[in-house]
């Protein structure tokens, strides 16, 4: 019991920590971008990020670079969710109650949460499926999941096999731009980029917000 309790302290200090790492990536982005794409990864494995690898990738002309940014955001995108998942587990109790110790409901939002795991009732595995592959809370759904108590093996499958197309999503979006992309005509080339970027994450947004409804 008292392991136990260790246990998801530790979790939830983890996620605290990934949640600052993410943040100090934004200001980093610069200074990472070009010669150390890798770190940016490891700091914040989100779409963007990753598109921008791919992106990068294709540019450049560094298969390797992109191998290695799968390499590092497949288990850190999935296994990331996943953790969210136990610490819905662990906290079921106290986000129910709302009795959540500070750094918790910081990091556990108890409202969102409860929310969302109304409209997992009743969608199931294709909310965690396709909130995947949209602009979506896929943290918050995997603690939603875990705090009502979803088995595991009624989570971690579609969850992970999502996870797996949403990377897949987002580098073939980010390697079709590069491929597109030619530095000779710059200002043509970045236009159609952003325009390709903007649409897709809108279309993301939209998918987001309509598998939010409940």
């Amino acid at each position: 019991m008292k392991k136990s309790g260790s246990l998801k302290v530790v979790l939830l200090w983890l996620a605290g920590v990934r949640i600052i790492l993410g943040i100090a990536a934004i200001p980093l982005a610069k200074f990472l971008y070009e010669d150390h794409f890798l770190w940016l990864v490891l700091l914040r494995p989100t779409k963007e990020v990753i598109l921008a690898g791919a992106f990068l990738a294709k540019q450049t002309d560094k298969p390797t670079l992109l191998l290695q940014i799968v390499i590092a955001a497949v288990p850190l995108s999935i296994l990331g969710v996943w953790h969210f998942y136990y610490l819905g587990r662990f906290y079921s109790k106290e986000i129910k109650s709302g009795s959540l110790p500070w750094i918790g409901s910081r990091i556990l939002p108890a409202k969102k949460i409860k929310k969302l795991a109304m409209v997992l009732d009743k969608k199931g595995w294709k909310l965690i499926f396709l909130g995947r592959l949209a602009a979506f809370p896929s943290a918050l759904m995997g603690a939603s999941a875990g705090s009502s108590d979803m088995e595991s093996k009624e989570f971690l499958p579609p969850d992970g096999i999502g996870g797996l197309a949403a990377i897949a999503e987002v580098i073939a979006v980010g390697y079709l731009l590069g491929s597109i992309f030619n530095p000779k005509d710059p200002k043509t080339s970045w236009l159609i980029t952003g325009v390709g970027v903007a649409a897709l994450f809108v279309l993301l947004f939209l998918l987001g917000k309509y598998l939010n409804r409940e």
